[in-house]
Parts: structure tokens; sequence; C-alpha cells
């Protein structure tokens, strides 16, 4: 089972868990999905461009507060990282899984098997963004990180993230889809997603300085922020009340 796939089926399990009604949950991506894996989710899925999702997300929240809106994105933040900056800022009431497809050389001082020939001789000089502390510093009331075989662990922090009013962060570290569609050595990408695993620690509660994915140390996994905050249309709910006192109509 390809990664892609396998996140579908943890986020369906974990919409079970949650029991949402799922006419009332949306969710918007700019990873692709095939519509034979997502038809299944029994859900409104919207597909954007890259970077855009978080944005998209934010749309819909505004324009529907009742909805459940989940946004998947990609690329390390590294398109549209703005977007997630600002939303967590606000604490916008929507929860973003981040399928972190970074492929790392070294984890734990181990490297992956079988793999060393596919990567660039040119390594990337640049240090990975520590999502779960961006998010944190920016004021996400939920923050988790788990790798794709930490299955009932992603389900239970999907199921309560959709619980929580707020901006909430699950960061998803898996081995992508395409990156290594012609070598003949990895089936289904399992090789590497069981090296992730093994080279993973948890840590839950840990401080989010120190989860940052470095090639000398295993990857931090767990539950590591779970509060509670003024929502972003609550506050401007509060204000604006304030301010304009009788001639206020809330927003609904």
């Amino acid at each position: 089972m390809d990664s892609i796939t396998q996140i579908v089926d943890i986020f369906s399990d974990a919409l079970e868990k949650s029991k949402l009604n799922r006419s009332k949950v949306s969710v918007v991506s700019d990873v692709l999905f095939s519509p034979e894996v997502i038809e299944k989710l029994g859900v409104d899925f919207f597909h954007t461009t890259r970077g855009s999702a978080i944005p998209f997300a934010v749309g819909l929240k505004l324009g529907n507060l009742g909805l459940k809106v989940v946004a998947f994105v990609g690329d390390l933040l590294t398109i549209g990282g703005n977007h997630f900056l600002h939303s967590a800022r606000g604490n916008m009431d929507f929860l973003v899984i981040c399928l972190n497809h970074f492929i790392y050389k070294k984890v734990g001082g181990e490297k992956p098997p079988a793999f060393s020939s596919h990567f660039s001789p040119y390594p990337n000089y640049e240090e990975p963004f520590n999502i779960p502390h961006i998010a944190k510093s920016f004021g996400a009331v939920y923050v988790a990180r788990w790798t794709m075989l930490h299955t009932q662990e992603l389900v239970n922090s999907i199921s309560e993230a959709m619980q929580k009013k707020g901006f909430s962060v699950i960061e998803v570290i898996s081995p992508g889809v395409n990156y290594f569609l012609e070598n003949r050595d990895i089936d289904d990408q399992s090789g590497l997603g069981e090296y992730y695993y093994k080279n993973s620690e948890l840590k839950n509660g840990c401080d989010t300085r120190e989860v940052a994915i470095e090639p000398d140390r295993k990857i931090i996994v767990g539950k590591f922020i779970d509060r509670e905050k003024e929502t972003f249309i609550d506050s401007y709910n509060r204000q604006l009340a304030h301010v304009m006192g009788e001639k206020f109509r809330e927003y609904k």
C-alpha cells in the first residue's frame, strides 16, 4: 500500500472514531489524491494548486462556521508557508495535516537501506523546518508528529484534533509516492516507512524546540501541544461587540 492510500485509510478511521457527521466535513488538499482513493471518505474534497490549501480552507471555514475543515499540505511548508503562519497566529478553526515527504539521508545515525545510490550527490545545505515548533510558536492549540506506521496513534491524534476549537497541526513523516517510482528495490515504499518508524522515539509533551529532525538522532514523535485558546471568530465577535455595542451583529 502506498503512503497516500494509507493516509486516506487512517483519516477515514479517525473520522469514524470522532463520530463526526461526514456531511459536515470538508477536506482541501494541495497533495494529489486519486478520485478512487478519496471517494470512500464520503466527504466534500477539494484539490488546489500547491501552497493554496490553507487559504482555501480559511475560505471554507469563514463561509460556513458549521463545517469541520481539514487541509492536507505538502512540500514542508516551503510553498504557501506564510498562509500557515497567519492561520496559526489568528487561531483559525481547522486542522492541518502536513505530509512530510522529505527524504532524509540519515536519521539516528543510520542510513536508509538500499537507497544511497538514489540520493542527489548535491545535498541540500538548508535545514528543514521544525514544523511542530513553528506551529506551537505561532499559536496552534494542538500539535503532534507521527510516522505513517504509527497507525493507531495517527487515528487517535486526528480524531482528537478534529474535536478541538482552533488551529491544529499534525505532521506525518511518510515516503513520497513518486520519488522512488523507478526503484525496484522498494515495495510500496514500505522499506523507507519502516526505516522512519524504526528510527523514531516517542516523547509526548516534549518541548518543540527539541524536536527538529537532525541526522544524528532519532525522529521525535508524539503529541506535543494540547491547549485551549480563543478562536479567530470568537476574538472577532468579542472585539467588535465591545467597539460597536448594540450596532454589532455577531458573525455566524
